[in-house]
């Protein structure tokens, strides 16, 4: 059952603290810290029948605004667009690795498709995979990758539920990611950053969302939490969708059908007594696969990756591919 010590450590870990709840009307989470980090665990009774995903049902139509299924080979470029870059500007500065020490270079589009060797649409299901170089790319990054997002094209506000359904990728390093950034030209993290979901590859069933915001670089908080699920239906081999409740000045995070946020963030916690909530904006969305980087201690196996486009060197290429398989924006009740 457990195949690894990860693995076993997480789950004894989470039955031994079980007496340590969260309380609401309809469920009981338990909470752990796991790594340091504050972590629901979710034993849903769906979790004891064995299938492929564990998303949420989809929305009635009526409510939806917006919804991305991948049905066609073609990324919209009336949607999407890359960042090119291992880096970006700031203050006329270049900032390398995205101010986090990532070492993957972010490739553009390359096909008729508006995709690439990182970025690809295959059977329904949007693929975004790092490549380890054994010749590094540009004679400087050993890892490439990439990074979508709508900014300028579409943008995503409250009151609304945006929903993910998703598999991650396996592998130490591996960093995969859905988050918002706000549209409007204003410093980081003055107007906040959403982190829907992220994930480390060396952790197998757990994964986190996080909210940052404050004054600069060096004057900022955060509110991480973590969620972990039993190793019989992990992150890295089901599909599960996480969902994203927005509505002025309060973000709820549910996982699959859960009827019970695992996180719920309001304008009013001690949180934000020294820093305004910023989180009443319009946004954009990011989707991306960074390598290494602070996220993970700089924790990397370069053997975890796939070597060229076809992930040849893995005998299962889709274990190491942050794997998509529809997006939800829908409208919710104020």
């Amino acid at each position: 059952m457990f195949k690894n010590k990860i693995n076993l450590v997480f789950y004894l870990s989470f039955l031994l603290f079980s007496h340590v709840s969260l309380s609401n009307e309809k469920k009981e989470y338990s909470q752990v810290k796991i790594e340091g980090v504050s972590t629901i665990v979710v034993e849903s009774e769906s979790y004891r029948e064995n299938k492929t995903s564990y998303c949420r049902e989809r929305s009635d139509p009526s409510e939806v605004i917006w919804e991305e299924d991948f049905s066609s080979a073609i990324l919209d470029k009336e949607t999407w667009k890359y960042d090119v870059s291992n880096g970006f500007y700031d203050k006329g500065k270049f900032v390398y690795g995205w101010g986090n020490s990532e070492l993957q270079y972010y490739r553009g589009a390359k096909t008729e498709e508006h995709t690439n060797e990182n970025l690809f649409i295959e059977d329904g299901l949007l693929k975004i995979q790092p490549i380890h170089h054994r010749r590094a790319f540009q004679k400087e990054f050993d890892y490439t990758s990439a990074r979508i997002k709508t900014r300028d094209l579409k943008q995503f506000t409250y009151p609304s539920k945006i929903t993910f359904c998703f598999k991650v990728p396996t592998g130490i390093g591996a960093w995969p990611a859905f988050w918002l950034m706000p549209n409007e030209d204003i410093a980081w993290p003055q107007g906040g950053e959403i982190d829907i979901m992220e994930a480390k590859g060396r952790l197998t069933n757990i994964a986190g969302s996080a909210l940052h915001f404050g004054e600069g670089f060096h004057n900022k908080d955060e509110i991480v939490q973590n969620v972990v699920i039993p190793p019989s239906v992990r992150f890295q081999e089901k599909f599960h969708s996480i969902t994203m409740e927005w509505r002025e000045g309060s973000i709820k995070m549910f996982l699959d059908s859960e009827t019970e946020p695992y996180m719920t963030v309001q304008d009013n916690d001690k949180a934000f007594g020294e820093f305004s909530y910023p989180f009443d904006r319009d946004y954009y969305l990011i989707i991306n696969v960074a390598v290494g980087g602070k996220y993970d201690d700089h924790k990397i196996d370069r053997t975890a990756f796939c070597l060229n486009s076809k992930c040849s060197n893995k005998d299962n290429p889709d274990d190491h591919r942050f794997l998509i398989d529809w997006i939800e924006y829908a409208r919710l009740e104020p």
